[in-house]
């Protein structure tokens, strides 16, 4: 019976959210809704800019990272994905609007009651522009901006996270310890996409918890709520409110590192505070929400 419930709220909420946005002529980015914050499990409608990331290494191809959409043609993604210790991968295409990582590419998903979501697209890469300081020993400085050969169709399933203000980007490395966000993405031990929040500590203290847990200046690193194994890119994204009300996600970083602490799953991100002009520089189209 509590099965039946969820597949049920599952639906209504899937339902409602796309009729919502297929009212938007044109969706903007960071859609965020309360209905979907509070269901247990991620729906399709729902962090649309998780994207899974195509590569080539040593004549095989790799899907195992994730990176996040940020306007129709730019997606960050970390850069260790694409420059190994051998410097063979090469960037090959991304994945978008997938919410079911066992479903076959531009075939639309349908669950066992009939409900289909909408296939995910495939385009092919232009460009990978890695950070000129990233070192693939150390993975400092862990950013690569993917530049795609065409526009992303946004919709139902697929729409760009917003960046963040300047005074929410410098908030986030400010007050490290003690803020909640929320990552999402595709996981090592599911077929669906899925979602959990973090709460953040003092980099000290992670590394306290996990000496070999990647930290750093321009990292934040937390537990998952739920012990979730996401891919290396699933983005952490925070909520920009106005008044009482949230208006929108908005980007925080992505993450570069998971480690076991007993049971609980410690991660760590890159944030994205301090490469905002990188970013910018290789990218288009870019929403801020004032």
């Amino acid at each position: 019976m509590l099965g039946r419930l969820v597949v049920i709220s599952f639906l209504l909420f899937s339902l409602a959210i796309e009729v919502q946005l297929e009212k938007l002529e044109e969706p903007e980015c960071g859609f965020f809704d309360e209905v979907q914050m509070v269901a247990p499990e991620a729906i399709p409608s729902e962090h649309q800019w998780v994207v899974r990331i195509v590569v080539v290494d040593k004549g095989a191809l790799d899907n195992t990272c994730l990176g996040v959409l940020v306007s129709k043609r730019t997606v960050l993604a970390p850069a260790h994905c694409f420059v190994k210790f051998n410097r063979d991968a090469k960037a090959f295409s991304v994945h978008l609007g997938v919410h079911n990582k066992s479903a076959p590419v531009g075939v639309p998903f349908c669950f066992s009651n009939g409900y289909c979501v909408r296939p995910a697209q495939e385009i092919r890469l232009s460009e990978v522009a890695v950070h000129p300081e990233f070192d693939p020993k150390t993975l400092q400085n862990n950013l690569a901006v993917l530049t795609l050969q065409q526009d992303a169709k946004l919709g139902q399933n697929v729409m760009p996270i917003c960046m963040p203000p300047p005074q929410l980007a410098n908030e986030t490395l400010k007050k490290i310890a003690s803020q909640t966000f929320v990552v999402a993405g595709l996981s090592y031990w599911k077929d669906l996409k899925q979602k959990t929040w973090v709460t953040t500590h003092s980099r000290s203290f992670c590394q306290s918890r996990n000496n070999k847990l990647l930290t750093g200046s321009n990292t934040l690193c937390g537990y998952h709520t739920r012990a979730e194994g996401f891919y290396y890119g699933a983005p952490l994204v925070g909520m920009q409110v106005k008044g009482h009300v949230t208006q929108n996600y908005y980007l925080v970083g992505f993450q570069i590192d998971i480690k076991w602490d007993n049971k609980r799953m410690l991660a760590s991100f890159l944030a994205i505070r301090n490469y905002l002009d990188f970013i910018h520089k290789n990218s288009d189209s870019l929403i801020v929400r004032p």
